[in-house]
């Protein structure tokens, strides 16, 4: 199970070009931390071998309808054992910058620019994979 999560991790990192800026960086860097949490999924287990054994949730793009619901609880848990996730179940957006991207984004006007429409796109379900790959899209 673990193994199927971490090649998602990889096959998204494999999406970001090399010699990326400082905010890529920052970005498949938080995402390294968000995805394969070893307490997450052990405690999110059922839900997370859903995702996994579901072939329209490891092929990219994912299909958000099917796939967001499955990982929600995982993503919630990686979100918050991150300290980035407010009581009211949603993403702050001063502690994703400071703690996950240690505010190697704040002076990138793509990353301005994409950050709003990125979140609302995917963070219904607080989808980290859909979130760093919308973001990775808008940031060289």
């Amino acid at each position: 199970m673990t193994r199927a999560l971490m090649l998602l991790i990889v096959a998204a990192a494999a999406s970001s070009a090399a010699g990326s800026s400082p905010c890529n960086e920052a970005l498949w860097s938080a995402y390294n931390k968000l995805a394969g949490l070893e307490t997450c999924i052990l405690q999110h287990k059922l839900d997370v071998d859903k995702y996994v054994s579901n072939v329209q949730c490891y092929k990219l793009p994912q299909d958000a309808a099917t796939c967001d619901p499955l990982i929600y609880n995982y993503y919630k848990c990686a979100w918050k054992s991150n300290g980035v996730l407010k009581p009211d179940n949603t993403v702050d957006d001063v502690a994703f910058q400071k703690i996950l991207l240690q505010n190697k984004c704040s002076k990138d006007t793509n990353f301005a620019k994409a950050y709003p429409t990125c979140k609302s796109s995917t963070m219904k379900y607080l989808n980290a994979m859909q979130f760093i790959l919308c973001l990775d899209k808008a940031v060289p």
